[in-house]
């Protein structure tokens, strides 16, 4: 299927891939980029559909990395990379941007006491789980440093799902609203600082 979705904002461009394509036909649109150093063929397909759309949004920059791991791109441009099962998404801006895709499912409501504060595991679904999950995995991108207890650093005020919104948060003292917008079976989750 390839490319599935293009968002564009004021300050940043998103864009979904759907992996459907087997890993030869990946690397057949992309053959003078090596992905012989991963070692599953889920990595690979991730790897190059990232690249794949990449070249789409961004044409002539390359994905290097940061000294804490985090990508970032070599026309000076920021971006931040999300995999899930099926798909991958991108955000690319001149400003700091995160980003995070997941797939509706009942781990996230299982783990969720490790990321959710006690008080607010009431009346908690895979659903609403998730997309807490899929918000504070955005911001921690956006951070790119690391070093945050997502139960304690990131707090969430309370919200209800919508098919797309805007949720406000806090990492730490300082105030950040993180957009989302369910698509198919996932939440994307993404923000342009």
């Amino acid at each position: 299927m390839g490319l599935h979705l293009i968002i564009k904002e004021k300050k940043s461009e998103i864009g979904i891939w759907k992996m459907e394509e087997i890993w030869g036909k990946l690397q057949n649109m992309l053959s003078e980029t090596d992905s012989s150093h991963l070692t599953t063929e889920k990595r690979k397909k991730e790897f190059l559909s990232t690249r794949i759309l990449l070249n789409k949004l961004n044409p002539n920059s390359e994905i290097t990395y940061n000294k804490f791991g985090a990508p970032q791109l070599s026309d000076g441009k920021q971006i931040s990379i999300s995999h899930s099962k099926t798909s991958v998404a991108i955000i690319i801006s001149d400003n700091n941007v995160g980003i995070d895709i997941e797939e509706i499912d009942e781990k996230a409501l299982r783990i969720s006491s490790k990321f959710i504060n006690k008080n607010h595991l009431v009346n908690l679904t895979k659903e609403k789980a998730t997309l807490i999950w899929c918000v504070k995995e955005c911001i921690f991108k956006l951070f790119q440093k690391g070093n945050i207890d997502f139960r304690k650093d990131i707090t969430i005020e309370d919200f209800q799902i919508e098919k797309k919104g805007k949720i406000n948060c806090k990492l730490r003292r300082e105030k950040i609203i993180v957009n989302y917008q369910k698509i198919d079976n996932q939440y994307l989750a993404y923000v342009c600082n």
